[in-house]
């Protein structure tokens, strides 16, 4: 089986650009960023992001995590990805989620939080005809087209690989029947677990084979320092306004922290529970981002690289 695959998330900060490129050559295989459009906190956009990124970058693969799908339209959506992937070579994988934390935003781009998963279904099918090259006709219950294609045609044949993010059965089964992938968060190694069954369950409802190299990921925060109630109380602190809410109650079942031996521990728990992708997203002080960035490099990324995704699934 392939190694365990590792990326590194930046958030929707502001990373300079020797800083993405330290990222790069620290040895990570892919970077992550987030979005979100309306939000109580700064965030930037992660298309232009993951430009920004593509631009500085020569090998590392580009992964928006997440793209909240049902905010946009899939037309625009599918030529922004397009552009993406022309632009870096290949070296972007699309993960795209329904949202539904934050309704405001929602209520700010008009669109009803009671059809993101329908909008997102209709969005998924919809990209992929226009990655295919082919001209197209398509009769959704949201989306009316009419003899429409798209050109240039992406880099990767077919357009790129596909996650699905989410938590839930529905957005499970989207993974199986539309997706390359499946990236949750907030999950226990028991959770990713059933998960992982659940989809594979779910596609051979479907007839649908899974590739060999289908991802199964795990989103997981990290906070570093030898003292392990220090790396708890900084996580603490970070995912509280991270998130805008306490975390106290639930940072054990959501975060590694501790010593770096400690961490490659509890995130190894993914890897036996199917993970053959983890993303890491460091807790750590802005000014010192590229100290945790390389510390994390030396002491956590080989090992984890070094894991294989051995759970067979029942």
């Amino acid at each position: 089986m392939a190694r365990v695959q590792v990326g590194f998330h930046v958030d929707g900060d502001v990373w300079e650009p020797e800083q993405l490129t330290g990222v790069e050559d620290a040895g990570y295989d892919f970077l992550t960023t987030g979005e979100h459009m309306v939000f109580f906190r700064p965030i930037l956009d992660v298309v232009t992001v993951l430009a920004h990124a593509a631009a500085v970058t020569t090998k590392i693969k580009l992964i928006p995590s997440t793209l909240i799908l049902p905010l946009r339209h899939p037309t625009i959506m599918a030529k922004e990805l397009i552009s993406l992937d022309i632009l870096s070579k290949g070296r972007l994988v699309a993960s795209v989620g329904i949202g539904g934390d934050y309704p405001r935003e929602f209520q700010a781009c008009g669109v009803s939080m009671k059809e993101r998963g329908k909008r997102a279904n209709e969005g998924i099918e919809i990209m992929r005809k226009y990655w295919s090259g082919e001209r197209f006709s398509y009769d959704g219950d949201i989306f009316k087209l009419e003899d429409v294609d798209m050109l240039p045609p992406p880099y990767q044949k077919g357009g790129p690989p596909l996650w699905v993010c989410g938590r839930s059965d529905p957005a499970m089964r989207r993974a199986a029947r539309l997706g390359d992938g499946w990236q949750p968060y907030m999950y226990t190694p028991d959770l990713l677990a059933e998960s992982v069954d659940k989809i594979k369950g779910f596609a051979e409802e479907y007839k649908r084979p899974l590739a060999d190299d289908f991802a199964f990921t795990s989103f997981m925060y990290v906070s570093m320092h030898d003292d392990v109630q220090e790396a708890r109380n900084r996580a603490i602190e970070q995912l509280s306004f991270r998130f805008n809410m306490p975390f106290e109650k639930i940072v054990d079942k959501y975060c590694a922290y501790g010593p770096s031996d400690r961490i490659v521990e509890q995130l190894g728990q993914y890897v036996q529970a199917g993970a053959n992708h983890i993303v890491i997203a460091l807790v750590m002080p802005p000014e010192e981002r590229m100290d945790y960035v390389n510390k994390c490099a030396a002491e956590i990324l080989p090992q984890l690289q070094e894991m294989t995704a051995n759970r067979i699934a029942t």
